[in-house]
């Protein structure tokens, strides 16, 4: 027999039933375009790359610093990768990238609110003219929203989030990239102007002897005035650079302290204690073009905003669809709270909701074409940047290439004038000639030797710039796990 309660049944089935025929649906559309990895025709080899710098070795290329084999060092970029206020800011930008895309995914479930309230009531007998009466009355309940994702905006709108986060974690390891070979090469700046204040303090010793040979001679009657003053005047200009070198030391080391995480005179005071000089590896892993492209965290970071900016694409084309939504409402009014949630007091609602834009003055195809341009946008940074990644590995190789070049003659340079530094010492030693050809002689070993540390310090520099144009330097370590 058909009764009321049938009708009740039979329209909570029906109503079941489209939400069923709706969510089915949710799970098949997804406008918008499908990302695809932008593919590049890269050159298979790079222009400077020669015989002088042996490739193909990828040991070590996430440590790199640590082929310098200075304990010291190592100590210093441990420290700066723990403590350095920048990589802690990326690891909050990551961790607040993880969050908002928790915010998006949890569209779509659906949105729940419940309430309850109780009031007491008398009339007024005056008013009536009856004799006042008093009542309560008790209500709970809870009302629900779902707005279903037929059209997949907000899948789109978790897998730009997605893309989104993997960017931010490159970001953080570009940023360890660039904080790895900052950091050293104020370390490598530092050592070789170490070096090159204590040659200068050995030249100045040689010019006040000089200075004194000539008064000397003056006051013997066999020089001049002139030949002290001139003696004079090259002592002066000497003098002047120590200053010059020791204020480099300084910033030098203020700037690792800062990089460290800490203050700038906090390693001042051991970073004034001697150490023997960096060795430049005898192998760089000079990888190849495409190797590159994968090594090198920023690369990846404008492809992983692409895919982002791709995907925004399909949210934007979500706008121009019908939006469907279920609402459902559960309630109890009662005026005895012991009721509240008996079943003669329970009263429900659900049904199902469209809603479609007739006329929005265009803002919907607007929001298209931007995510569009945005999108071939992003592309073209993409694009831009991986030939910049390129030049940069090219710039470094050909820098590498040139000093290597000049260190070869520079030390040919300084162990020719060490040996005739050797010879007029000896010829002076066997009274066969006077002192001041070995006051020359030291004279040019001394700059000969502040040119060739000079040269070592731009090969070590260039070392550096193609470790980094390289992509070396950064790695997953507990770091980014910790940002969770």
């Amino acid at each position: 027999m058909y009764t009321a309660r049938n009708h009740a049944r039979l329209r909570i089935c029906s109503a079941f039933l489209i939400a069923s025929l709706l969510l089915s649906l949710s799970g098949c559309l997804s406008v918008g375009p499908d990302y695809t990895k932008p593919t590049l025709n890269l050159p298979a080899n790079w222009v400077e790359a020669n015989s002088a710098l042996p490739g193909n070795s990828q040991d070590g290329l996430r440590m790199w610093w640590r082929s310098f084999n200075d304990p010291l060092l190592d100590r210093l970029v441990d420290q700066a990768l723990e403590r350095n206020q920048d990589i802690g800011i990326a690891l909050a930008r990551l961790r607040q990238a993880r969050a908002e895309r928790v915010q998006t995914a949890s569209a779509f479930g659906p949105t729940i609110s419940g309430g309850g309230a109780g009031e007491a009531r008398r009339t007024s007998e005056a008013l009536t003219g009856q004799v006042g009466g008093e009542s309560r009355t008790w209500l709970a309940g809870f009302d629900a929203s779902w707005e279903l994702d037929i059209f997949g905006g907000t899948r789109r709108a978790v897998e730009a989030a997605d893309a989104g986060i993997e960017a931010v974690a490159e970001d953080h390891r570009a940023l360890q990239v660039s904080l790895v070979a900052e950091l050293v090469s104020n370390y490598v700046g530092l050592r070789a102007t170490q070096l090159r204040l204590a040659i200068a303090h050995d030249n100045i010793r040689t010019l006040l002897e000089s200075e004194r040979l000539a008064e000397q001679a003056q006051q013997r009657g066999m020089g001049t005035l002139a030949d002290v003053m001139q003696a004079r005047a090259e002592r002066k200009t000497a003098e002047a650079q120590p200053p010059l070198m020791e204020a480099d030391i300084a910033r030098f080391s203020h700037a690792i302290g800062v990089l460290t995480g800490g203050f700038p005179g906090d390693w001042r005071t051991t970073l004034a204690e001697p150490s023997s000089s960096l060795l430049v590896p005898t192998c760089l892993p000079l990888s190849l073009p495409s190797e590159v492209m994968r090594q090198r965290p920023d690369i990846r970071a404008d492809e992983r905003r692409l895919a982002a900016a791709t995907a925004q694409i399909g949210v934007a084309e979500a706008e121009r669809f019908p939006k469907f939504t279920i609402p459902l409402g559960i309630s109890s009014t009662v005026s005895l709270i012991h009721d509240l949630f008996s079943s003669a007091s329970t009263a429900w609602s659900v049904g199902g909701q469209v809603s479609q834009s007739i006329y929005d003055g265009g803002r919907a195809g607007a929001g298209v074409k931007a995510a569009q341009a945005n999108a071939d946008a992003a592309r073209l940074v993409y694009e831009r940047d991986v030939r910049l990644a390129m030049r940069d590995v090219e710039d470094a190789l050909t820098a590498l290439n040139s000093e290597r070049l000049r260190l070869a003659p520079l030390k040919e340079a300084v162990a020719d004038s060490q040996k005739a530094l050797e010879h007029s010492t000896l010829l002076y030693g066997r009274g066969l000639s006077a002192y001041m050809p070995v006051l020359v002689a030291q004279r040019t070993v001394n700059n000969a030797r502040d040119a060739l540390a000079l040269s070592q310090w731009e090969e070590l520099r260039g070392v550096i710039a193609l470790y980094k144009s390289l992509g070396a330097g950064w790695s997953d370590m507990p770091s980014i796990q910790k940002a969770d």
